[in-house]
This record gives C-alpha cells, structure tokens and sequence, in this order.
C-alpha cells in the first residue's frame, strides 16, 4: 500500500529499534509528565540566561529600520520550521496546527540542548496518538537526513571558503582540514553504507526528505547571507562567505544550544569586540534569542489558555485528569 494513502500514524512495514525507542520514549514520557508548558518554560528559562551575555545597548545602533530586512529574517527564521511541516505533513499528513510543536522544537533544539526539541516532537506524535514506530521512525529519520544534508553543505561551504580564512587570522595546517573532511564525511557516508538498516520510512519519504532538508540547509544560508548584507551593504561579499562557513561549522558543534550567539564570540575574539562584523554578529544574535523568547512566550500562553478552556467546559478534563491536548 502507498504511503500516502495510510491512515495516519500508521507506515507499511519496519519496526523502531528497541534501545534507541525505549531511549526516546523514557524522554518523551518525562516531557510528557510536565506537559508541553513546562518544555516552553525551559525554553524561556534558556533563552533569559542566554541573553544577559548580549549587551543590548552595544547592538541597537546597528538594528535595521527597513522592512526589507526584516521580512528576510522572518523568512531565515521560518524556514526551518516550514521544511519540517512540509515533511511532517507528507509522513504525517500534519495540519497547519502542527507548526506550533514544530516551532516549540525548533526552539528547544536551538536553546535548550541539541535534538531535545525532536525528542518533544516525538513525545508530542505519540501523545497525538502515533504509534510508537511511526512516531520513532518519522523522527529519527528526518534527524539523520538533516544531518547529512547540513554536513554535505558545510563541507561544500568551507572548501569554497577556506583559501580566504586568512583574512580572520585562521591558518588551518593540513592535519586539521583532512579531520574537519573526515568529521564532515562520516555521517553522509554511513547514511549511504547503512541506508538499508538505518533508515525506516520508505524510499520515497526519505527522498523527499534528503531533498527538503538540502534545500533548507541552502535556502537558509542564503537568507543569512543576505540579512548580513542588507545590515552591512558595503562589506565586500567574501566577508558573507567566510562568515557563512563559519557558521555553519558552528552549527555542526554538537550538544550547543544557541549556536549564534557561539558564532557571535567568535567573532569578537577573531575581530575584536568594536569591529563592524563583530556588532553585526552580536546584534543577530540577540534578535534571534529575542525572537525564541518571544515564539516560547507565545507558545506558553497559548498552552496556559487552552487548557484553562478545557477545565472550564464540560467534559473537559479526562478520567486521569488530564486535560485533552
């Protein structure tokens, strides 16, 4: 039977592999016992840590008045979340409503820890009534597949980029560069050798997938890209690639939450905390972490406010006294 014409949840063949499931369900049930509020309320709890390092006043002067760089970085900041729904809906067929724990997972991996937000997301399809194979395979899959795709393209990036990290003060010796290609290749190669093993949605899923997540990966970067121009319009390009590649070597730092804010010290200890691309790093930075605030905060009260509804009507809360998500 096509894929596309399952019930929803459910997936023709295959199983989840036992440890790793029971490993993302004893996460999953532990985010699920303090509910999706407390998973925003963490996220918030992050991102008021994260932004007393920012000095606000140092970056405000920098901060664009035009529209125009504003809808690009709505744009960079949406896109990710729009590729997860685009595939989430195909595995899934997951309504407009999903983009709520799409972006609650976006920021949690962006704040809090690295892929705590896909353990939510799947704490949160089993809640919705996904079986746990379904939900473990649609996850872990979409995670490995995004890896490949931000790898493939950071390696792309850095080779492009290499011959001008001088400029910044980066010498690399040789040993390094064959580490950073080694570290880089490693996932998509054992993508390709394992793909019969590792991989569980069918073949058509995981291209559609592979072909998502590469066209975020690129579309992203280029949005970035030109954000930092529309900032700075007089820099020379060369500056944009370097910073592109840095970037995204930040973002393949495994286990680091707020990735920009990594890049942003970076580039003060590479530059110095008074030039130009320094600000520029900084002040985007603190817009990004101003934005997970405010996505977290609106999560928050909308999770406050439905269930607040759901005790108030009649039958409105289960049997375990829980109420209905």
């Amino acid at each position: 039977m096509d894929c596309a014409t399952q019930p929803r949840g459910s997936f023709p063949g295959g199983i989840a592999r036992p440890g790793t499931s029971l490993f993302l369900a004893r996460i999953g049930a532990v985010l699920l016992g303090f509910g999706a509020p407390a998973v925003s309320l963490l996220v918030l709890a992050g991102a008021a840590i994260e932004i007393r390092a920012i000095d606000m006043h140092a970056v405000l002067a920098m901060v664009p008045r035009t529209p125009l760089f504003w809808l690009v970085f709505l744009l960079a900041y949406a896109t990710p979340i729009l590729a997860d729904w685009l595939l989430y809906r195909r595995i899934w067929r997951l309504p407009l409503t999903g983009l709520a724990p799409l972006t609650r997972k976006l920021v949690g991996n962006e704040l809090v820890l690295s892929y705590a937000g896909d353990a939510y997301l799947y704490a949160w399809a089993r809640r919705r009534g996904v079986a746990e194979a379904a939900a473990f395979r649609a996850v872990s899959d979409v995670a490995i597949l995004s890896a490949v795709a931000s790898n493939a393209t950071t390696l792309i990036v850095a080779a492009i980029a290499m011959p001008f990290f001088g400029m910044i003060g980066l010498d690399f010796p040789p040993w390094a560069v064959a580490g950073l290609v080694v570290a880089m290749l490693a996932v998509p190669m054992a993508a390709l050798m394992l793909r019969d093993r590792l991989f569980l949605l069918p073949r058509r899923d995981l291209a559609l997938t592979l072909a998502v997540q590469v066209g975020r990966a690129t579309l992203t970067m280029v949005l970035i890209a030109l954000l930092w121009h529309l900032a700075l319009p007089d820099v020379a390009p060369v500056w944009w690639l370097i910073f592109a590649a840095l970037k995204l070597l930040v973002s393949r730092l495994a286990f680091i939450s707020n990735r920009d804010l990594v890049l942003a010290g970076l580039s003060v200890l590479l530059l110095g905390p008074h030039a130009e691309l320094a600000v520029l790093m900084t002040m985007i930075a603190a817009l990004t972490i101003c934005t997970h605030i405010l996505a977290g905060t609106a999560l928050l009260v909308k999770d406050m406010v439905a269930g607040t509804i759901h005790r108030v009507q009649p039958g409105g809360i289960d049997a375990a006294g829980v109420a209905p998500a």
